[in-house]
């Protein structure tokens, strides 16, 4: 199997299943994401944003030294990520008060909706993974 395709599978399967395991396992999400997301930016939001803009510049690097067919698809919609990466990098300050105000809004409703979206784009990423290879 090529780098794509597995990332494809894997990013696509996140994603697709976000709602499940953030709503339908038994657990509190909602404390989750509060603990997650303090108020003060947490040494590990850091390493883990790193971490994915590192896994882009790496997809973007193997985009263009591997040649694989198609591989522009996964890695421009895997590329995305980096969007959130960014954020929590420059201006945590702002996303980390969105999503407290999200969990207070309508007992956490506007982050089911978020993770219907997620959900979504995982769907439109396995489905372009498995039509391209």
């Amino acid at each position: 199997m090529n780098y794509f395709k597995v990332l494809g599978i894997v990013f696509g399967l996140a994603a697709f299943l976000k709602p499940f395991y953030m709503h339908l396992l038994p657990w509190d999400e909602n404390r989750f994401l509060e603990r997650f997301y303090t108020e003060k930016r947490p040494p590990y939001i850091v390493i883990l944003a790193l971490l994915g803009l590192a896994l882009v510049v790496l997809t973007w690097y193997l985009h263009f030294t591997l040649g694989v067919a198609n591989s522009i698809y996964i890695t421009v919609l895997f590329s995305l990520t980096a969007i959130k990466a960014l954020v929590l990098l420059l201006d945590y300050q702002k996303f980390q008060k969105t999503v407290a105000a999200m969990l207070r809004k309508d007992r956490g409703r506007g982050v089911i909706l978020v993770d219907i979206g997620a959900s979504v784009f995982g769907l439109i990423i396995l489905v372009v993974t498995f039509i391209l290879y």
